[in-house]
């Protein structure tokens, strides 16, 4: 390979890695300075009301003897919680006064640890309920105010009932959770059904006068990691607009970053466009999202006046002794937080005695893509499966995710379904491998000619390039030829990456020394690293498929192949296991043809050399 071949692996490489350090932060500059703006006003009008509170008057002083009048003690409300649980499935909803909405979502179906019966509970370090509504976002005052709770158990209905008497409005919010499918479709609807819940919210005027019901702020709960081992790349805020998904990754709230990415603290994130569809928060494997119904087929005026308008979401974090509190597990120093979201809904205009509904779906369940899909407003898009050099992605991760499952069915264990997907993918590249391999082998035989010529024409490099290019061509060799099974593969790889770093099926289906294909196959650690096998054992058979394949270049360029092991060790090394088996298995195969290749050259004559 020459020099030109050797460039494009070199920026290849280093764009895979770039995309690794730097994902989903694409407006992470544009966002700060928005964050900035606000915190600007916001310490503004701080100030202003400290300046107020000085300034007030001072009361003059009761005159000795006035019997004192005993201050007004507001009761403290007293927490109700209602559990209905789910007739589709084994979910259970935890319904609470305080701010009129779902608690906890207990998803006993899926477990935090493999040997442990703990489930997954959503919400669980939730700030406010799914479903609170306030006149500003993460206001305690008004998201945490006390509803009067009704529920009917038989229908699974939970209904929140509430008057703000001052402004002469009555708002009830209507849960209602899944039931028992139609038996005509009962696979399909339980798929789609399982974890829905709809929310209807009706606002009524009780006043004798029109008025404007203030714009308001719908609740999403929030997300957290379920174990210390999840990865906070892929924890977040979600939101869908103008017919995109934009994600705003938990990292990118915690000051940090690098070189000339460097970003002070985000504590609070805040989108004012409007037309947003849904919006979500997330942890890597589960998520809460909320879609407003009911503007399909309008105008795009009265959509605006159904759609939010505004994303919110706040940042924190979760101590250690929370975490515990938990009863979670925390045997390392890993950095957990907690995302708290809400979604803008617009103002709009109410008649005495009139009465408006909204109607909303709440999913919160699995972000897996065969229930993501059957939804109707784009919320597969909370998957997010990212793009490589811009150039989308989210197609190749999907027939990946859908082939894998596929053969999981067949053959009932995910490893061995990496591992069936890996050879077809090999299968269908064979060819391309294969005359890759014998372009490199004959270059490799034409290096005496080529470093002949350089010493022949080391004065004059363009005529030594030209030179070059005659015998390549009077060869029929290509230099790039060798490089298409590299870029090929590199989608094939990002798409494994981005769809195993999100596959909950993946969790707790072990292999051999792996207990969960989901998370590093950690099995000890040394000087307090740990110790996972499969990413070194996957680097071992890139470095033997490097010294058998074909020599082409000089000392220095394969020098320089061999950071590749390095390279990919550590993006696979705390990552997925899933993601290393892949990897390995596909060198193994590599390694395989080279061997096949070699005792086909072995077994042809070779011409009786010329006297």
């Amino acid at each position: 390979m020459d020099r030109k071949g050797l460039l494009i692996i070199i920026v290849t490489v280093g764009l895979v890695a770039g995309w690794h350090f730097f994902y989903a932060r694409p407006k992470q500059e544009e966002a700060f300075k928005k964050w900035k703006a606000d915190k600007e006003l916001f310490d503004a009008e701080q100030a202003k009301k400290k300046t107020e509170t000085v300034n007030a008057p001072v009361p003059s002083p009761v005159p000795p003897g006035t019997p004192a009048v005993p201050a007004v003690v507001q009761p403290a409300v007293q927490e109700e919680k209602k559990t209905v649980s789910s007739e589709v499935g084994t979910v259970d909803y935890v319904f609470t006064n305080i701010g009129g909405g779902i608690s906890r979502v207990v998803l006993k179906e899926h477990l935090v640890e493999k040997k442990k019966g703990s489930p997954v509970t959503i919400n669980e370090f939730g700030t406010y309920a799914i479903g609170a509504l306030a006149e500003q976002p993460g206001d305690d005052a008004f998201v945490k105010l006390p509803w009067t709770m009704t529920t009917d158990d038989s229908a699974g209905v939970v209904t929140f009932e509430r008057t703000d008497a001052q402004r002469q409005i009555k708002i009830t919010k209507k849960f209602s959770t899944p039931r028992k499918p139609d038996e005509n479709d009962k696979r399909r609807v339980k798929l789609r059904s399982e974890y829905l819940v709809t929310l209807d919210v009706t606002f009524t005027n009780v006043g004798a006068t029109p008025m404007m019901v203030p714009k308001s702020y719908l609740h999403l709960g929030g997300s957290s990691p379920v174990s210390e081992n999840d990865t906070s790349l892929y924890q977040g805020f979600d939101y869908f607009r103008d017919g995109d998904t934009n994600f705003k990754t938990v990292d990118s709230f915690a000051a940090g970053g690098m070189l000339f990415w460097k970003h002070d603290a985000q504590p609070v994130f805040r989108d004012d466009r409007d037309i947003i569809r849904w919006g979500a928060v997330t942890s890597q494997y589960f998520t809460t999202l909320i879609t407003i119904l009911g503007a399909d087929g309008r105008p795009e005026d009265e959509q605006r006046a159904l759609l939010g308008n505004t994303a919110w979401a706040k940042h924190g974090v979760i101590t250690p002794d929370q975490w515990r509190a938990s009863g979670h597990v925390l045997t390392g120093n890993a950095q957990l937080h907690q995302l708290d979201g809400a979604i803008g809904l617009p103002e709009f205009a109410l008649t005495p005695g009139q009465s408006i509904t909204r109607n909303y779906q709440i999913y919160a369940g699995p972000r897996e893509l065969r229930r993501l899909r059957l939804l109707e407003h784009e919320e597969t898009g909370v998957l997010d499966y990212g793009s490589f050099l811009g150039i989308p992605t989210g197609w190749v991760s999907e027939i990946l995710l859908n082939s894998m499952n596929g053969l999981f069915f067949l053959c009932g264990s995910y490893a061995l379904a990496i591992i069936i997907l890996t050879i077809i993918v090999k299968a269908i590249l064979w060819p391309l491998q294969s005359k890759a391999n014998k372009n490199m082998k004959r270059m490799g035989e034409l290096q005496p000619q080529i470093k002949a010529l350089q010493e022949k024409h080391k004065a004059d490099p363009v005529r030594f390039q030209k030179e070059m290019g005659a015998v390549w061509k009077k060869a029929g060799v290509n230099p790039l030829s060798g490089c298409w099974p590299i870029f090929i593969q590199i989608p094939i790889f990002i798409g494994f990456y981005n769809m195993l770093g999100k596959a909950v099926e993946l969790r707790h289906h072990g292999f051999l020394w792996v207990n969960d294909l989901a998370a590093p196959d950690t099995v000890g650690h040394i000087f307090g690293l740990p110790l996972n096998p499969l990413p070194l054992l996957m680097a071992l058979t890139m470095v033997l498929q490097m010294k058998m394949s074909p020599q082409a270049g000089d000392p220095a360029q394969r020098r320089i192949f061999m950071l590749m092991p390095l390279i990919f060790i550590f993006i696979c090394y705390n990552f997925a296991s899933a993601l290393a088996l892949y990897w390995t298995v596909q060198n193994i195969i590599s390694i395989v043809q080279l061997v096949i290749n070699r005792g086909k050259n072995a077994a042809t004559p070779q011409p009786a050399a010329a006297t």
